[in-house]
């Protein structure tokens, strides 16, 4: 199966894409990757993972990532300490959140 995962490399996801591929899933990974974290590192060597670098606001990007897949886990969000003076700072960004 062809899965999916938004917010694939924040705190649930990086727990769960390991597990997907274990399972012998390929996984898609759509993350923006905020926080330069690596958590993935371990599988990033893994063929049947697909890591893309974008923004789940990105209507094009998803729609075209999703016709591929069979499931989607959709964890992206924006969360964090470190995350709220970024919006805060960030009208724009706030008003796009609160109007969809």
């Amino acid at each position: 199966m062809k899965i999916l995962v938004t917010g694939g490399a924040g705190y649930l996801g990086s727990v769960m894409v390991p597990r997907l591929l274990d399972a012998g899933h390929a996984v898609v990974v759509l993350d923006n990757f905020m926080y330069h974290q690596t958590p993935l590192l371990d599988c990033c060597h893994n063929p049947a993972l697909t890591i893309v670098r974008g923004d789940t606001r990105d209507k094009n990007l998803v729609s075209k990532l999703l016709k591929d897949a069979d499931a989607i886990f959709p964890l992206a969000c924006l969360t964090g300490a470190p995350c709220a003076p970024r919006i805060l700072s960030a009208p724009k960004l706030l008003f796009r959140m609160r109007s969809r």
